[in-house]
């Protein structure tokens, strides 16, 4: 995996499209690097807590 590609450096909206789009899609990179992250935040439903969160955060919503 790309070590310079990480969910953790991307803004609420890129992680959200990230999120949605089909995994099949994905580089290889971004594809483990949202079953990363997604292990990592307890799942798809925490997940988009988290963007809802990021998102206050960052003003978006």
């Amino acid at each position: 995996m790309d070590d310079s590609f990480c969910f953790d450096d991307l803004a609420a909206h890129e992680i959200d499209w990230l999120l949605r789009a089909d995994e099949s899609d994905l580089p290889e990179d971004y594809a483990l690097a949202r079953q990363d992250f997604l292990w990592r935040v307890g799942g798809e439903e925490n997940a988009q807590l988290a963007i809802q969160l990021l998102n206050q955060i960052e003003g978006g919503v």
